[in-house]
């Protein structure tokens, strides 16, 4: 039997953190499980709160229709929970394929439409995520257009005309469906621009429709992106670097603030090394939902990457097409 007794890291290494969401007891009931996995993924695509997923992971386990519909919660509501978590995973197909099973009548059917057109976009099947789309057109039209707006490069004249009316008119919706309508019309109309060339235009829509405490990681990628294409790394590491020295920081961030740092020519390399001790863990773990963020680390800031067992790399990049964005915020 191992040892299960505990010993002292040398150096006062780290080596694990947990918080203390992570580690408490599970609910007693099916009901308060699937109330505090509602709570984790409202939070669990802003900066420093990946761990949530993990927490969801758990609380799923064990969980079944027959055992949710005996607790008064329905069916589709874990269906569609399920289907959020495997897209979080990257595992598209296994996550369309649930995501199918919500019916019409259902009040997550709008939500798992949208859902749907982002992982078939994923798969690049366009034609299936054109459908997806359209199916909610007679249930909620504005939502069908900003579906469909979502999955083009950049939006053109008309797709911004029909983002910009979306944001301004949510402007002042709180409600649940609100808030995540306006972060999924920022978003695309941000990729959009980014996409365009309009960097100066990404900066602009966040200053004025945005607020700092609200973005996602998905967000924050799209607007320092924007300032790194636009030759600004000390904007990059001024907005990004609070969340690099969280105790969850998110990957993505800190790769974006070793670029910014090796653009502005600093002799600090802290960031880089911070990427460079990440992504080798990546790596280790054939990290396939991180495929294509280790990708860009090489091309742009990673060294020596013919010394690493990279094949397995690009299978996965032409199997999927990687974006940093999940369907954001609660219900629509």
């Amino acid at each position: 039997m191992a040892d299960t007794s505990w010993s002292e890291p040398d150096d006062n290494a780290v080596v694990a953190r947990w918080s203390k969401e992570e580690i408490k007891p599970l609910p007693q009931t099916f009901a308060q499980r699937i109330e505090e996995i509602r709570k984790h993924f409202t939070l669990a695509d802003k900066p420093g709160e990946s761990w949530r997923y993990d927490r969801i992971y758990v609380l799923m386990d064990g969980l079944t229709a027959q055992k949710i519909a005996a607790s008064g919660v329905g069916a589709d509501e874990l269906t569609y929970y399920r289907a959020r978590l495997l897209q979080h995973r990257h595992e598209f197909a296994r996550a369309a394929a649930l995501l199918q099973k919500i019916d019409p009548g259902s009040v997550f059917f709008s939500s798992a439409r949208l859902m749907m057109a982002q992982v078939y976009g994923e798969q690049n099947q366009q034609k299936a995520a054109r459908e997806a789309c359209v199916s909610i057109m007679l249930e909620q039209s504005d939502l069908a257009a900003v579906c469909s707006i979502g999955l083009q490069e950049t939006a053109g004249s008309a797709g911004h005309g029909i983002l910009t009316a979306q944001l301004e008119r949510l402007s002042s919706d709180d409600s649940p469906q609100g808030r995540s309508l306006t972060a999924w019309a920022l978003y695309h109309k941000a990729k959009s621009y980014l996409n365009e060339g309009k960097y100066e235009q990404v900066e602009a829509l966040y200053q004025r429709w945005s607020d700092d405490a609200l973005l996602s990681v998905a967000d924050l990628v799209n607007r320092s992106e924007a300032l790194l294409r636009n030759d600004k790394p000390a904007q990059v590491t001024s907005l990004l670097q609070r969340y690099g020295h969280e105790d969850y920081p998110d990957d993505a961030l800190i790769v974006q603030l070793a670029r910014a740092e090796q653009q502005s020519e600093s002799a600090d390399f802290y960031w880089r090394e911070y990427a460079e001790e990440r992504i080798t863990q990546r790596i280790k773990r054939r990290d396939t939902s991180y495929s294509e963020l280790i990708s860009l680390y090489f091309s742009t800031v990673g060294k020596n990457a013919e010394s690493r067992n990279l094949s397995w790399l690009s299978q996965v990049n032409n199997a999927q097409k990687y974006q940093y964005v999940a369907v954001q915020g609660d219900l629509l």
